[in-house]
């Protein structure tokens, strides 16, 4: 009866620590700050990925995989803004037409910036 009340116990404690587990925050990520032929200021933007992914991974891993729309070059009309965005940084980017190049192509009307949690 003991060893039943000591299992129960470890499997209810083993339960309440498995459900309190962090879910994994996605987000969209810098990669790569380049300008353009034409002078143009863009953001190459991974979609929907892990801080842990951005920090572990490469451009070249997404723009070879299977999914062409993980990588999208968003063009980016502010200089100051261009020039204090970082790589490696989280962002929200509203763009309201995609062009269809390999990878997609758009321009930025609104870069929302999160603050880095830790």
């Amino acid at each position: 009866m003991k060893k039943a009340k000591t299992l129960i116990t470890i499997l209810l404690c083993c339960t309440i620590i498995g459900c309190n587990q962090s879910k994994v925050e996605k987000g969209d990520f810098i990669f790569d700050k380049v300008i353009n032929d034409d002078n143009t200021p863009m953001i190459a933007v991974v979609r929907n990925i892990s801080k842990n992914d951005a920090a572990n991974n490469e451009l070249s891993d997404y723009l070879n995989n299977d999914n062409p729309d993980d990588v999208i070059y968003y063009h980016i009309t502010d200089i100051k803004l261009y020039e204090d965005l970082e790589i490696g940084e989280r962002v929200t980017v509203t763009a309201p037409t995609t062009l269809l190049t390999s990878p997609p192509q758009a321009i930025a009307i609104e870069v929302k910036r999160y603050e880095d949690k830790n």
